[in-house]
C-alpha cells in the first residue's frame, strides 16, 4: 500500500485496496453493481439538500432535534460536572481507539515485543508532561483520586522522617476519602486546611499550622466548587517550610488557560484524564494522571517507558521503570499497580493528538466563556447569587433560594439536569448548586436552562 493511500484513508477501516480485493473476491467489479436489485425508479436521483457545512457536534445535535420527539432521550443536556466532564469526542478517536490490537489494558509481559504499545505509552508520557509542563509523567494510574493519594505515599518516602499531610477542603471530597483511606494504616497524620470567604485555600491557615512535621500539602485548581487558586502562593508557602507541594486537577483542559505545576515549580502533579475523549461511563474507567520532577523520579509509582535504539540502531521503546513488586524486590516497590489503563491512555492520546496544540487552547476558551456567559445571566435572575466570588474555569457554584435537589428533580422532568446538589457530598448544604458548563452546550442549551431557572424560582 503506497504512502498516499494511507494518507487518504487514514481514518476509514479500508482502504482502496481492501475494497478491490474484496469486490474481487466476490466477483463483482464495483459497488454499485451491488446495487442492481434495486429497481431505478425507487433510488434517489439528483443531489441531497443539505443547508451548508457542519461540525461533527453541530450535525450530531441537529440529529439529537430530529430525536426531540421519539422515545430516544438523545436530546436530554446534562450540566454535571464535579470531576467528570461531558466533552466532545470525535467519532474518530472510537474508531481508531476500538481496534482489535488495541483492545487491551494491560502492558504485555515481554513488553520491549509490543513496539506499537510502548510508542503509545511513550507519546501518552510526552503529551502530559508538556501539558503539565512537568519533567516526568508515568505510563498511566487507575484514576484522579487514586493518583492524587499515591502523590501523599510517593511524599512521604521522598521526606520518610515526616508523618503529617494537608489536604485542601477545596480538594475534591471524593479524592479525600482515598488519601484517608490509602495512608489510615500507615501512622500518618491526615489533616484538612479550611477554604476562605472566597472559596479558595485559607493561606492564613496554612502559614499556620505548616511545621517541620510536614511533609506535603495538597491542592486542587480549579477546585471542588470551581474556584481557581492561587497554586503559585500555596506552593511557594509549602515548600518554604521545607515541605513538598503536591497539585491536583480534575479538569485537565484548564491547564491551556491557567499557570501549569511546572510554572509555579510543583513537585508532584497529578489530576484525571476523562476530559481527554473519555466518555462518562456511568463512573469509569478512567485515567489518572501523574508527573513530577526528574529528581524524584526513583519513587514515581507505576510504569515509565522510554526511547532508545536497538542493536541495529533502529528507534525502539522499552520499560525504563517498572516499580510494581512483581517485577523488582518487594523492598524497593514504589506501587503494586497492575493494570495500567493502557486502553484509556491510548483513547486520550488520540483525542489529543487530533486536537492538537492550538485547538487545545481553543477548547479551553470555549469552555470559558459558555461558562461565564451562562453565570452572568444567572445572576440576573432574582435570588440567584454566587456562593463563592472567585474566578472560575467552566465550572461554578450558585446558592438558590429553595432546596436543590427539589429544584434538581424538577428540571429532570424537564429532560435537563442542571447540575449537581452539593447536599450530594456536604448534607449542610441544602441549597447548593455545582454548575458545568463544556464546549458541547450550544446558546440555546444555555437560554433552556436559564428559563427553567425562571421559572422555578418564581
Amino acid at each position: 500500500m503506497s504512502i498516499s493511500q494511507n494518507q487518504q484513508n487514514r481514518f476509514l477501516p479500508t482502504t482502496q485496496s481492501d475494497r478491490k480485493f474484496i469486490l474481487d473476491s466476490i466477483g463483482v467489479s464495483s459497488v454499485e453493481d451491488l446495487l442492481k436489485g434495486i429497481p431505478q425508479e425507487t433510488r434517489f436521483q439528483g443531489e441531497l439538500k443539505i443547508d451548508g457545512d457542519y461540525s461533527e457536534l453541530e450535525l450530531r445535535n441537529k440529529i439529537e432535534k430530529i430525536f426531540k420527539n421519539s422515545r430516544s432521550n438523545l436530546n436530554a443536556k446534562s450540566f454535571i460536572g464535579a470531576g467528570i466532564y461531558d466533552h466532545f469526542c470525535p467519532s474518530v478517536v472510537n474508531q481508531l481507539t476500538l481496534r482489535g490490537e488495541f483492545l487491551t489494558s494491560y502492558t504485555p509481559y515481554q513488553p520491549e515485543m509490543s513496539q506499537g504499545t510502548l510508542q503509545s505509552l511513550f507519546e501518552f508520557q510526552s503529551m502530559v508532561a508538556r501539558i503539565f509542563q512537568m519533567d516526568v509523567s508515568n505510563a498511566s494510574h487507575y484514576d484522579g483520586s487514586t493518583s492524587c493519594a499515591e502523590a501523599a505515599l510517593m511524599s512521604f518516602r521522598i521526606q520518610p522522617n515526616k508523618k503529617k499531610l494537608y489536604v485542601s477542603l477545596g480538594v475534591h471530597p471524593e479524592y479525600r476519602q482515598v488519601i484517608q483511606t490509602y495512608i489510615s494504616c500507615l501512622g500518618f497524620q491526615y489533616c484538612e486546611i479550611p477554604l476562605s470567604d472566597n472559596g479558595t485555600t485559607s493561606l492564613l491557615s496554612l502559614k499556620s499550622v505548616l511545621d517541620e512535621n510536614t511533609a506535603a500539602v495538597i491542592a486542587q485548581s480549579p477546585n471542588f466548587f470551581g474556584c481557581i487558586e492561587d497554586m503559585e502562593k500555596l506552593c511557594e508557602i509549602t515548600q518554604k517550610n521545607g515541605s513538598l507541594f503536591c497539585s491536583n486537577v480534575t479538569e485537565p483542559l484548564s491547564l491551556a488557560l491557567l499557570k501549569t505545576p511546572g510554572e509555579y515549580n510543583c513537585d508532584i502533579a497529578t489530576g484525571e484524564g476523562q476530559s481527554f475523549g473519555l466518555p462518562q461511563s456511568f463512573g469509569g474507567p478512567y485515567l489518572g494522571l501523574f508527573t513530577t520532577k526528574a529528581q524524584y523520579v526513583r519513587q514515581l509509582p507505576g510504569r515509565l517507558c522510554g526511547e532508545s535504539v536497538d542493536s541495529l540502531g533502529r528507534r525502539s521503546y522499552a520499560l525504563t521503570l517498572s516499580t510494581r513488586e512483581q517485577h523488582i524486590r518487594r523492598e524497593k516497590a514504589t506501587s503494586n499497580i497492575c493494570t495500567n489503563e493502557n486502553l484509556c491512555a491510548l483513547w486520550s492520546t488520540i483525542w489529543l493528538s487530533l486536537v492538537g496544540k492550538q485547538g487545545f487552547v481553543d477548547l479551553a476558551e470555549l469552555n470559558f466563556s459558555k461558562a461565564q456567559h451562562l453565570k452572568d445571566q444567572l445572576l440576573k435572575i432574582n435570588n440567584i447569587q454566587l456562593k463563592y466570588s472567585s474566578p472560575t474555569f467552566n465550572e461554578f457554584t450558585v446558592l438558590l433560594p429553595c432546596d436543590a435537589n427539589e429544584f434538581f428533580e424538577k428540571c429532570v422532568k424537564e429532560g435537563i439536569a442542571p447540575g449537581i446538589p452539593l447536599s450530594k457530598f456536604f448534607p449542610e448544604e441544602k441549597n447548593g448548586l455545582l454548575i458545568n458548563v463544556t464546549e458541547k452546550k450550544s446558546k440555546d442549551d444555555l437560554d433552556l436552562l436559564c428559563d427553567l431557572f425562571k421559572k422555578f424560582m418564581k
